[in-house]
């Protein structure tokens, strides 16, 4: 039997274990999803999206509000991503961490992007003039989703910005905001300062730019829920992404949450099966690669358990919260710049267990080869029969050198008996 804990519209993947994701048909127009659960540095759910008012309705995206579940989308210095789920003007989006918390570290604890860029030209040099095309927006963080703290912010600076161009020295003035700092792709784990130029990054911009955020100047230790608010100024060109457009959160000093009842022999909040079969580190040691870094916060962080150093890291986890009560059209998430992946489609009847292996039967490839823009606005619109389900499965860049599509939580391999993503 095949168990995985109920979530709403959610998948997962990631070689070499890749979660399975059944949707399941109750009645006439209801879904419900499952999904296995991994850690990243990224929310997992969309507690409540608000739009405010756009002069071409709906708001961008907002149908797909887990838009904004994953990593940051590729974007440059003079041009914002598109992966992202406008605010409107005076709209708001609580996201929630569930699988880890934010912990306050040593300095900027968590990065909001925007899709905040340059008007014009880059600055070259510290000594060039810029404006940028900011949204600015509140930020607010909870430990327990009910009671939110604000991040401060000169608010007579933000009254200000009353234009598409916002420039330099206006804004400087606005720190403790969101939408300020261009955003460009790159190491979205790297906090940008905007008041430090960075000669070796693309218009002085570090990492990837986003406008980070520490704990500390709140006085908290540790925080779940972030909330993000339009705050209703007349800026931004006129349609359907009126308001600020958020991309994503990450975290940079987190901390996992393991389930209850799960086994963990090294203390580093991965259970010991997660270790072994989806971060390939050791359930016996909690520093994995000897970096004097907790395997458990390295996950949490973006950061790979096995080895030092290196690129964002991360089990790519599909996931998708629409905002419709009975939404028609499933969809998923972007997986960050330069990640192929692959999504099949097959009905729960089909599943069987043959020769020690978990055979998914004949599935229906709907993602083949897919990047973070290709697939935006796509997705499956077929709902299975009343009663029956679909499942959902996805595997990270086959081309080089995937091997199917992971295990059961028995730790069986699923093999599909046709239909598979060449």
């Amino acid at each position: 039997m095949v168990h995985v804990p109920l979530l709403h519209r959610c998948s997962g993947g990631r070689l070499p274990i890749v979660p399975l994701l059944i949707a399941l048909t109750l009645a006439a127009g209801s879904s419900i999803g499952v999904a296995a659960a991994s850690v990243d540095c990224f929310p997992d759910h969309v507690v409540s999206l608000l739009t405010g008012t756009v002069s071409s309705p709906p708001a961008f995206n907002s149908w797909q509000p887990g838009m904004v579940l994953g990593p940051p989308g590729n974007s440059t210095p003079t041009s914002g991503s598109l992966t992202v789920v406008s605010l409107g003007h005076g709209g708001s989006i609580v996201v929630e961490f569930r699988n880890a918390e934010i912990i306050d570290g040593p300095g900027p604890d968590f990065i909001v992007f925007e899709n905040a860029f340059f008007c014009g030209v880059a600055p070259a040099s510290p000594a060039d003039d810029y404006s940028v095309f900011a949204e600015p927006g509140i930020v607010a963080v909870s430990e327990d989703g009910i009671d939110f703290v604000t991040f401060p912010f000169d608010a007579a600076a933000l009254a200000q910005v009353s234009s598409l161009c916002t420039d330099r020295a206006l804004i400087e003035s606005l720190d403790g905001l969101i939408g300020i700092t261009p955003s460009f792709t790159g190491d979205y784990r790297i906090p940008d300062d905007p008041l430090a130029f960075d000669p070796g990054a693309p218009g002085g911009v570090s990492g990837h730019g986003g406008d980070a955020f520490d704990l500390a100047d709140l006085g908290l230790v540790r925080a779940r829920f972030v909330r993000i608010t339009d705050p209703d100024i007349a800026l931004g060109l006129p349609g359907s992404s009126e308001g600020l457009d958020l991309d994503a959160v990450v975290a940079l000093h987190a901390r996992p949450l393991p389930p209850p009842g799960t086994v963990d022999s090294d203390a580093d909040g991965l259970p010991d099966g997660d270790e072994i079969l989806l971060y390939g580190t050791d359930p016996g040691n909690d520093d994995s690669d000897g970096d004097l870094m907790n395997d458990g916060e390295e996950v949490a962080a973006c950061r790979d358990p096995g080895s030092a150093g290196g690129p964002p890291w991360f089990y790519p986890s599909l996931s998708m919260e629409v905002a419709e009560s009975s939404p028609t059209v499933f969809r998923w998430q972007t997986l960050g710049p330069g990640v192929l992946y692959d999504v099949v489609r097959g009905g729960i009847a089909a599943l069987q267990s043959i020769g020690g292996t978990i055979d998914l039967g004949v599935v229906l490839c709907l993602e083949n080869d897919s990047t973070d823009l290709s697939h935006r606005g796509q997705g499956d619109a077929a709902d299975p029969a009343a009663g029956e389900a679909f499942i959902y499965l996805s595997r990270q860049d086959p081309a080089g050198g995937g091997i199917g599509y992971g295990f059961s939580s028995s730790h069986q391999p699923r093999l599909p008996a046709s239909g598979d993503c060449p």
